[in-house]
């Protein structure tokens, strides 16, 4: 599976809305979204990462009006469920309620996966929904999102107990600012021979040199609607750290959100980054990013700076 899945993911998240935060007015729209996906086929991706949560259910609807008007696109089609207002829910009939939903929306859904891990449903419960799907043919794949060392262990554990077919692919939040995975799941991932999907890899534009010298979130960006970036900006020590790391993209003449693109890249456990790229300037890092010059040097110096 990861050798299919490219160098990239196109995260549509902004299509539509914002994520699952809003509705249109906000992200782009539905002609914005179409010319993203004709740009990022151009530029060779080959996974369009949707969930029906995003935009409140227009991310899919605007991807499947293009999946549909480009039939036998070289593309997979992954889509998430169980982010609902009222919590995670992953129960067995909504699971099988929101796959029929999607695939009708989508026009079909290659890789599928649980958004958030539902306490109240045990992986025993959920786990053989996702695994008949792909014994059925429905999907090729399923996958787990936001999931930490326990809820991963434990689902690979009941999936191998009960005959199931196993998650393949993982997408979490990591990022050189965002590293718990470092501790637990990323051993799991590389052992199991799983496909690791990173999202946020530029935590919401901080590794992308927009807000080092104190600039404020634009009104309707990831960054201003988000949770996540408003700690690192507020956090004096993170920020100092940040400026080193722009000075040290600036030495290997990249630019920042290039330097932490080619960090993920080169990562022995990362399959592919998502990256939800909404104005033309957010495609250099993306460009940059495969011709930086690695070495083992250049990895050290960033884990030492974000250790």
């Amino acid at each position: 599976m990861s050798a299919e899945l490219g160098r990239f993911i196109l995260g549509t998240g902004g299509i539509g809305g914002m994520a699952a935060v809003t509705g249109p007015g906000i992200g782009l729209s539905e002609e914005q979204g179409h010319r993203l996906i004709d740009r990022a086929v151009r530029e060779g991706f080959t996974v369009l990462d949707t969930a029906d949560v995003y935009g409140l259910g227009n991310s899919e609807r605007i991807l499947g009006a293009w999946n549909r008007a480009h039939p036998g696109a070289p593309v997979l089609i992954q889509s998430k469920t169980g982010f609902t207002a009222g919590g995670p829910d992953l129960s067995p009939d909504r699971v099988r309620r929101q796959l029929r939903h999607s695939i009708d929306v989508l026009g079909r859904v290659d890789l599928y996966l649980a958004h958030a891990v539902d306490p109240d449903t045990p992986w025993s419960e959920s786990l053989p929904v996702f695994s008949a799907a792909v014994e059925e043919g429905t999907i090729r794949a399923y996958g787990l999102s936001n999931v930490d060392e326990k809820a991963l262990t434990a689902a690979l554990e009941t999936a191998d107990r009960l005959a199931l077919a196993r998650p393949e692919l993982i997408q979490n939040q990591y990022s050189l600012l965002a590293r718990a995975d470092d501790r637990g799941v990323l051993p799991i991932v590389e052992s199991e021979g799983l496909a690791y999907t990173p999202f946020s890899p530029l935590a919401n534009g901080v590794l992308a040199g927009r807000y080092s010298n104190g600039e404020k979130p634009e009104p309707g960006s990831r960054a201003g609607l988000g949770h996540r970036a408003g700690g690192l900006l507020a956090d004096d020590e993170t920020m100092a750290k940040v400026r080193r790391f722009d000075r040290l993209a600036e030495q290997h003449h990249v630019t920042p959100a290039g330097l932490a693109l080619a960090w993920l890249i080169n990562h022995p456990a990362v399959t592919a980054p998502i990256v939800g790229p909404s104005k033309e300037s957010h495609w250099q890092g993306i460009i940059e990013a495969p011709g930086v010059a690695w070495t083992a040097q250049l990895g050290e110096e960033l884990d030492a700076l974000f250790a």
